[in-house]
């Protein structure tokens, strides 16, 4: 009878888009018939991978490497990465191959897309439990593109007197800031849906301290003022969602977020060049440690036993 055990460890914890995970198979065969194990297929809500390398036959009570593996992940892909996995299993029996057919793995199995570093942004959205349903979705995918995100009254509280200060404090601190511009009052004279005055407020703030800044507008609120100023004369990027289809969006925030990391990343560069000149010292000493982190491993059992 073959019972059998198929192990899998990846190379890192985590991945950044368009890296290259290696992943090392083997099958351990706790049965008492030979096994071969071909036909594996790892399927992300993104692709399908085909592991045709990765096969072979193992003899009973032995556990054998089946191979090593490099995907190639997407550029524009990001978050906890759920995947499925299949393989097909024969089983020598009385001087033949008997086909177990195609077995699948249950769901459950994830790897962690991240890109790096990891920055922080202040992010300048309404805390009413209406805006906080449509923002609070929208933070968790700026999260996924690498960010911490950082609200007054939501990751940060702060009394009534101390707000405007705090708000100063943690834009000035922070490496952008991204606003979500989302309805708060219906103008009466021009019929038209307005956002929450401090949006305005904390994205002039940022824009006083030359902060990269990406405005999300959802398609109702009419932009006015500086906001509308700064997309209109391309300084600032802006992204049109609607509210209802949220994950449209997403597809959005893949093919802005690269560039606004990388306005971040040239911003960081030059603040820290400007830094070192004003830092009157001979030199200037940086240590890097390197962390030695498991992979992600994980395993599935079966079995050609019948009921």
């Amino acid at each position: 009878m073959g019972n059998w055990i198929i192990r899998w460890a990846f190379d890192k914890p985590m991945y950044t888009p368009g890296d290259t995970a290696s992943i090392n198979f083997w099958l351990e065969n706790a049965g008492d018939t030979f096994l071969h194990l071909s036909d594996i297929e790892m399927k992300f809500d993104f692709g399908t991978y085909h592991l045709q390398s990765v096969q072979g036959i193992v003899s009973p009570q032995t556990s054998t490497l089946m191979g090593r593996i490099n995907l190639a992940l997407p550029t524009h892909i990001v978050g906890q990465k759920v995947f499925t996995l299949k393989y097909r299993i024969h089983e020598y029996v009385s001087g033949n191959w008997s086909d177990l057919g195609i077995h699948s793995a249950p769901s459950g199995f994830w790897i962690g897309i991240y890109p790096s570093p990891l920055y922080t942004a202040f992010l300048s959205r309404g805390l009413r439990i209406e805006d906080r349903v449509i923002g609070d979705s929208i933070a968790e995918m700026i999260r996924e593109w690498g960010f911490n995100t950082v609200t007054i009254g939501i990751e940060v509280h702060a009394s009534e007197h101390e707000v405007d200060i705090k708000v100063r404090e943690y834009i000035q601190s922070s490496d952008g800031l991204i606003a979500i511009a989302t309805p708060r009052f219906l103008d009466a004279l021009s019929g038209l849906w307005r956002a929450l005055e401090w949006y305005h407020a904390e994205l002039g703030i940022a824009f006083g301290v030359d902060k990269p800044l990406l405005i999300l507008n959802d398609s109702k609120v009419s932009m006015s003022g500086l906001p509308s100023y700064l997309t209109q004369s391309g300084h600032v990027p802006k992204i049109e969602f609607d509210s209802s289809n949220l994950e449209s969006l997403r597809a959005q925030l893949s093919a802005v977020m690269p560039g606004f990391r990388e306005w971040v990343a040239a911003k960081r560069a030059q603040e820290f060049q400007d830094t070192l000149k004003r830092i009157a010292v001979g030199s200037l000493a940086f240590i890097g440690g390197i962390a030695l982190l498991n992979g992600i491993a994980g395993n599935v059992s079966g079995t050609s036993r019948k009921g």
